[in-house]
């Protein structure tokens, strides 16, 4: 059983920084970069999904066993299960006491967790994870999405959920998002596999370059053999999970809710990789896409491969 401990006002006190082993540095900076990506659009997600003005900014990337980040919070824990849909495997848990749960479903008057409260954080880390997408997308060369999470209520006498155990070494990325009155301390954790997939990914920063860079993989002189190849091009307007008995229930007039919110911009794909961003227009009683961001021209020569 994990011993109860005091909460404080801010749950996440200031450390002094642990000796970084020589072998890990690499990759501690590389989720330093990973965390700031992520969070770096929370602020006006969270201010929108609780309609409160908020700042976050990360705290720091620290390797604990889960234990330790328990022993600091205050039980009930609510651990969210934030699970890659595309462009990366496996899971992140976002990671918050009672206090810090009751603040994200937008209640900081009650004292007990129920469902409508699950519902709330469910909802507003979906609107988190939207807007933590395309931050990420230069990161990466390519795009992110995420399946709509799932939330769980643990006890401090209760089994954590999934694979996890007290004893789980995991990179922990730690939030804070502040506003009027109001604090928000959020922990997310990052298991070894998927510390090294971002590490493999390319999330470091690019080492100085000692002579000129060479010329671009494709050729400029050379484009113009294939410039009138066709190239599928698909729009996204949202994406769904469901149930095969669902799915066998669909009939005319039966209606799917994606995981996009009405005005929210539509993605933009060539050969599977996502290019742009725009809004749905209608031109002459045709649908179209108006373009409000575009990769640059370099990652879209990368997607003729």
């Amino acid at each position: 059983m994990i011993p109860a401990t005091v909460p404080t006002a801010h749950e996440f006190m200031p450390h002094s920084a642990p000796e970084v082993a020589p072998a890990a540095h690499a990759v501690h900076e590389n989720l330093e970069l990973f965390g700031a990506g992520f969070f770096e659009a929370a602020g006006p997600a969270l201010t929108t999904a609780l309609n409160r003005p908020l700042a976050v900014r990360v705290l720091g990337v620290t390797s604990v066993v889960l234990r330790q980040l328990l022993e600091e919070l205050e039980a009930p824990w609510v651990f969210v299960e934030i699970t890659y849909q595309r462009g990366m495997t496996g899971s992140h848990w976002l990671v918050v006491s009672r206090r810090n749960a009751l603040a994200l479903a937008g209640d900081s008057e009650t004292v007990d967790l129920d469902p409508r409260h699950k519902e709330a954080i469910r909802s507003t880390v979906n609107q988190l994870l939207h807007a933590a997408a395309p931050p990420l997308m230069p990161l990466f060369a390519r795009s992110v999405a995420y399946a709509p999470v799932t939330v769980h209520v643990v006890m401090r006498d209760e089994p954590l959920p999934g694979d996890l155990a007290p004893e789980d070494r995991v990179w922990l990325v730690r939030a804070q998002g502040t506003g009027d009155e109001l604090a928000i301390d959020m922990a997310l954790t990052i298991d070894e596999a998927l510390a090294a997939e971002i590490c493999a990914l390319g999330a470091s920063e690019p080492e100085p370059a000692a002579a000129p860079a060479p010329p671009p993989e494709v050729p400029p002189a050379k484009i113009d053999l294939i410039l009138d190849v066709t190239l599928p091009i698909a729009v996204e307007l949202g994406r769904a999970r469901m149930q095969i008995q669902d799915i066998l229930k669909l009939a005319p007039g039966s209606v799917i809710t994606l995981d996009k919110s009405a005005g929210d911009p539509v993605e933009l794909f060539i050969n599977d990789r996502a290019i742009a961003k725009g809004e749905v227009v209608i031109i002459d009683e045709n649908f179209g896409v108006r373009l409000t961001s575009i990769v640059t021209a370099t990652e879209r020569i990368r997607t003729l491969r």
